[in-house]
């Protein structure tokens, strides 16, 4: 009997643990009896994910009838990423990734030292890289990804010289690249599908700073449907990353309040070109969303929840 209790237990377990560890979730319709500031930018975010970088400009925020205005540090971290078209994002996460971003810099500090003790000529030719240099390189194919630990100032990109030529190959990128991971840094040259042996960075990948950090979230879920493309088309050796990341999102949404499917719009609401707001009554149960110069919808409010499996 125990025995049979044991691997019942042992079989929960583990079907929980796979319903959990799922790329898919979705919008429950259900009462919400309440809400707040930070819901109401997390719903905002959810039905403007984007890839471009226009600014949603000023927000107005309401919860039945009445207006919002954002005045904690994390709510005003998330507006200032809505309000810029490329918010510098590693002035503006600063001080919430203060403790890796110094504990990055004593690593570069250290691995430089190494690489000039073997007598070679190296310098960082790049570290901290805006978001707009971001599009420009996935758009012309030299990065692969459109949010980049470069943006964080938690990636550096390394360059070798001989005779004050640089050197776009050489096996010396790969001893560089150990002696970066024998330091705790992450080598780009390991990247599954786009190699990259000047490329040191602090975390593994974007699940785990994510993990560490969860309010950056926020910034990984404008990009969700470019990371859930990718996962769909991608082969299975080439996507164990975005799977990571878009588990490690789904498990930190589970249970808050989202947008659910939406309506036309109402014949009373006319959307205004320059103005964006996010309306909610949790009395009729739906949030109304319109972004800056496009239409507003209603949406039923919910939780989001696992999508079951077929």
């Amino acid at each position: 009997m125990r025995y049979v209790l044991f691997v019942g237990l042992l079989f929960f377990f583990f079907f929980f643990q796979a319903q959990v560890d799922s790329t898919q979730i979705f919008c429950r319709a259900q009462p919400v009896s309440s809400l707040g500031i930070l819901d109401l930018l997390a719903m905002y975010r959810q039905r403007d994910t984007l890839q471009s970088h226009g600014a949603s400009g000023h927000v107005r925020w309401q919860i039945n009838g009445l207006e919002v205005v954002p005045t904690d540090s994390i709510a005003r971290k998330y507006v200032a990423s809505l309000d810029a078209d490329y918010p510098a994002l590693d002035s503006l996460w600063s001080s919430y990734l203060q403790a890796d971003v110094q504990a990055f810099a004593a690593q570069k500090d250290s691995l430089m030292q190494h690489l000039r003790t073997k007598g070679w000529s190296a310098r960082y030719v790049q570290a901290i890289r805006n978001l707009k240099r971001q599009q420009q390189l996935k758009l012309t194919g030299r990065s692969q990804v459109l949010l980049s630990f470069h943006n964080f100032n938690l990636a550096a990109d390394v360059g070798i010289y001989s005779r004050g030529r640089y050197l776009r190959r050489s096996p010396r990128y790969t001893l560089m690249g150990q002696e970066a991971k024998s330091l705790g840094l992450y080598w780009g040259g390991d990247f599954v599908g786009f190699p990259d042996p000047g490329h040191v960075q602090r975390f593994a990948n974007s699940a785990a700073l994510v993990r560490q950090y969860p309010l950056l979230a926020f910034e990984f879920e404008k990009y969700r449907d470019h990371y859930a493309r990718i996962y769909a088309t991608g082969r299975t050796e080439n996507v164990q990353d975005t799977k990571e990341l878009l588990v490690t999102l789904n498990r930190l949404k589970l249970g808050q309040i989202c947008a659910c499917q939406y309506a036309l719009i109402p014949p009373q609401m006319e959307p205004l070109a320059e103005a964006a707001y996010v309306r909610a009554d949790t009395r009729a149960g739906w949030v109304y969303i319109q972004s800056r110069g496009e239409n507003g919808y209603y949406y039923g409010l919910g939780r989001w929840e696992i999508s079951p499996k077929r």
